[in-house]
């Protein structure tokens, strides 16, 4: 429980810190891609914490190429 509130207040710390000079200069697309990279960024690091598995993209990518790399050693072979 500690460490997820660890992680969330660090999270609004470095938020303090980046987002006023994004305001003042009206970055309003910068804000939102920091938001859109911090927000996975921070409930990954959550769900790590507690012990939840998380597929790697390369699993993804494995199934999505492997009917293709069998027919062309079908083709090939």
């Amino acid at each position: 429980m500690w460490a997820i509130i660890g992680i969330l207040f660090t999270g609004s710390i470095i938020s303090l810190f980046e987002i006023p000079p994004l305001v003042k200069k009206k970055y309003w697309r910068e804000i939102i891609v920091y938001f859109l990279l911090l927000t996975p960024g921070l409930v990954l690091s959550i769900l790590l914490i507690k012990d939840v598995s998380i597929p790697t993209p390369l699993d993804m990518i494995t199934k999505i190429y492997s009917p293709v790399t069998s027919f062309f050693e079908r083709i090939l072979s």
